[in-house]
């Protein structure tokens, strides 16, 4: 239809047509009204002669409309399925590509896992100090959600008391929740060089006089009086016959200040940093030396130690505190702390000892003991 067909046939609803147009357009209607009626004749004859060809379904859709529609629902249904799949693959895609890039954008990498391990086995060392660590692990999820666990073995001679587990879980490598504790920290106020109590310096050796022949035991020491590593050497560790190869299993526990004690296990045997690393050698260099001043008691060396161990405190106390407890040093002044290590040395008030139940009756009547107790005893 033309546009000036159109036109007209505005024009002609609205009466703007003069008496000859409107006849000229009203014939063009006619033609079209009989086009049309022919159109619509000659299709209601072709499909009842299509009709009249197909067989009888008994009220039932024809063969033809159940193909196609068959052919409908089988496309209907495989674009679904392809969508659905399609989706799936995506979101799959998308879920993984995210993990793994939250994952090194904000996860601990392996060098940085491996310390704070490190860094978890130290502390559990100064504040369960009966305990060792000989395993540890990292267990990684996605987004950047990892789970650090340290076991701990308490163990005399090639016999294990007892075991525990620390579990620390990291979210965007930060540390945020602590799996239970099965042994709480080192106390601090059971020490007699704060906390005035009888001395009992013979019990315990009684307990060791009455062990069979055999047995080996591990003892915790309490001193009347703050010592040096040298005092202890001198006074304690020289009067055991050590018959093992190994240095003598000790773990001493060291006064800081007037209110805080805690073991000062050797630094020399953390690793601060990745140690397959060439930029770290110098950082480990003169460990091995310092590791055996450490073990044949050097003032220097355990002082050293020690504040090598407070400062693992300072840069770690969240750590720490999801480790034990939330409070944990939180009025504690770490800075003194080293400041007073750095004037005084370390100064131990006890000292854990395992070794031949006999040979440690060599300990009786030293002058230096306040009280002595038996933690274990357990034939080799």
């Amino acid at each position: 239809m033309s546009n000036e067909f159109q036109e007209k046939l505005q024009l002609y609803k609205e009466g703007k047509l003069t008496q000859d147009e409107i006849t000229e357009i009203e014939s063009e209607i006619d033609k079209f009204i009989a086009i049309s009626d022919y159109l619509n004749n000659d299709e209601r004859e072709f499909l009842k002669e299509l009709k009249q060809q197909m067989p009888a379904s008994n009220g039932e859709e024809n063969r033809i409309d159940k193909l196609l529609k068959r052919r409908v629902n089988l496309r209907i249904i495989m674009i679904t399925a392809f969508s659905a799949f399609s989706a799936l693959a995506v979101f799959i895609f998308i879920y993984f590509s995210a993990s793994k890039i939250t994952t090194t954008w904000f996860g601990l990498d392996y060098k940085e896992s491996y310390v704070k391990r490190e860094t978890m086995i130290q502390f559990a060392q100064m504040f369960q100090p009966k305990y060792k660590s000989y395993r540890s692990g990292v267990e990684t999820s996605r987004f950047a959600q990892q789970n650090i666990r340290v076991y701990l073995e308490n163990t005399v001679g090639n016999t294990k008391i007892d075991e525990a587990e620390i579990s620390v879980r990291y979210s965007f490598g930060k540390p945020v929740r602590s799996g239970t504790t099965v042994v709480p920290p080192l106390i601090f106020e059971d020490f007699p060089h704060f906390v005035a109590h009888e001395p009992d310096p013979i019990s315990g050796f009684k307990v060791l006089e009455n062990a069979p022949q055999g047995t080996k035991a591990k003892i915790f020491v309490e001193f009347n009086k703050a010592l040096t590593s040298q005092q202890i050497k001198e006074h304690f560790i020289n009067k055991i016959n050590n018959i093992d190869t190994a240095p003598l299993d000790i773990t001493p526990i060291a006064a800081i200040g007037s209110k805080f004690v805690l073991a000062n296990p050797s630094y020399y045997h953390f690793s601060p940093v990745f140690p397959y690393h060439k930029n770290n050698a110098k950082q480990l260099e003169g460990n091995s030396l310092k590791q055996n001043e450490y073990e044949n008691m050097d003032d220097q060396a355990h002082k050293e130690s020690l504040i090598g161990n407070l400062n693992l405190i300072k840069s770690n106390l969240r750590l720490l505190q999801v480790m034990y407890y939330e409070d944990m040093f939180e009025n504690i002044n770490i800075d003194d702390m080293i400041k007073h290590v750095e004037n005084n040395g370390a100064e131990y008030v006890g000292i854990f000892i395992s070794a031949d139940s006999k040979e440690l009756l060599n300990l009786k009547d030293n002058p230096l003991i306040h009280c002595m107790r038996v933690q274990n005893l357990v034939i080799w």
